[in-house]
C-alpha cells in the first residue's frame, strides 16, 4: 500500500489551508509575487487571490503581505505568521506520514505520541531510549525518585530534580521515555548482589567485541533493547554464550526522562 493523508486546516467549518494554498503561499515565497506563485502553483489569479485574501481574513495576523502594482499584481511576500503557518504545515505532514508507516508496520507501538516519535524520528546520543509509564514519585530533600514501569514489567528509577518534575508536568500514569547511554550501563551475573541503582534482567542478544571495550544488547521484554558499552575485563568469566542471562545495572542519576506535554 501506498497510502498518503491529504491535511486540511479547518477554522470553525469554513476552509483555512489545504494542499493547494500551502503550495501557493511557497510559490508565493519563492516568486514574490501572487501572479506568478499562481502560474507556478497551477492556478489563476483570481483564484490565488481570493485564497490569500481569505486566509488573511481568517488569520489573527495576515498571511501574506502585498504590494498593489500593475495589471498581475505587484510583489508580495510571507508575514512572519505565514513562514510559521509553512513550517507548522510541514511539521504535521510529516507526523501523518510517520501514523500511515506504523499502520503498515506491526511491531511499531502506537499505544502513545511519544512512543511513536520514538520509534521514527527521535535521535539523540543516548544508546538506550526505554518508554514506559510512572508509577511512583517520590522526593527528597535535593531530588525526586521517578519510578517507571517498563513494557515487558520491569521497573526503572530515575532522579531528578524537583524542578524537572515540575516542567515535565509528571504524574502517575504518564507516558514517558527514560534515556542513558550504553557506557553508563554495567553487565553482572544473576547471582552477584548489588546493594543500590536499577537492575534489569535480561537475555544475550549480541556481544561486538575489541581489544579493550564491548558492546551487549540485552533482550529485557516488551520488545525492548538494552544496550551497555563495557571494558572487557569487567566482563572476564560472566556466562556470554547467546541466550545466556544477565543483568544490566546503572545509576537512577544517569537516567533522563522525555515527554510529551
Amino acid at each position: 500500500m501506498d497510502l498518503k493523508a491529504l491535511l486540511t486546516l479547518n477554522n470553525a467549518d469554513k476552509l483555512f489551508a489545504n494542499p493547494k494554498r500551502i503550495a501557493l503561499l511557497k510559490q508565493i515565497r519563492i516568486t514574490g509575487s501572487i501572479s506568478q506563485g499562481a502560474k507556478q502553483a497551477g492556478i489563476s489569479y483570481k483564484a490565488a487571490w481570493d485564497a490569500v485574501n481569505d486566509m488573511n481574513l481568517q488569520a489573527p495576523q495576515p498571511v501574506i503581505s502585498s504590494e498593489k502594482g500593475g495589471k498581475g499584481g505587484g510583489g508580495a511576500k510571507l508575514t512572519e505568521f505565514g513562514e510559521r503557518l509553512l513550517k507548522l504545515y510541514e511539521l504535521m505532514d510529516q507526523m501523518q506520514d510517520m501514523v500511515l508507516k506504523a499502520l503498515l508496520d506491526a511491531a511499531v507501538p502506537m499505544d502513545n505520541l511519544l512512543d511513536l516519535m520514538a520509534h521514527f524520528s527521535l535521535k539523540t546520543s543516548a544508546r538506550n531510549q526505554l518508554a514506559g509509564e510512572v508509577i511512583a514519585l517520590k522526593d527528597d530533600s535535593l531530588n525526586d525518585n521517578v519510578r517507571v514501569k517498563l513494557a515487558g514489567g520491569q521497573e526503572i528509577d530515575a532522579a531528578i530534580t524537583h524542578a524537572s518534575t515540575d516542567k515535565l508536568g509528571l504524574h502517575i500514569g504518564k507516558k514517558v521515555l527514560l534515556l542513558f547511554k550504553a557506557p553508563a550501563v554495567s553487565i553482572h551475573s544473576l547471582q552477584q548482589p548489588l546493594s543500590s541503582g536499577n537492575r534489569l534482567k535480561g537475555q544475550l542478544l549480541q556481544i561486538k567485541r575489541d581489544t579493550q571495550r564491548s558492546e551487549i544488547t540485552l533482550d529485557i521484554g516488551g520488545n525492548d533493547r538494552l544496550y551497555a558499552s563495557v571494558c572487557n575485563d569487567s566482563i572476564e568469566g560472566l556466562p556470554l554464550a547467546l541466550g545466556d542471562h544477565l543483568q544490566a545495572c546503572f545509576e537512577p542519576g544517569q537516567t533522563l526522562i522525555a515527554c510529551v506535554s
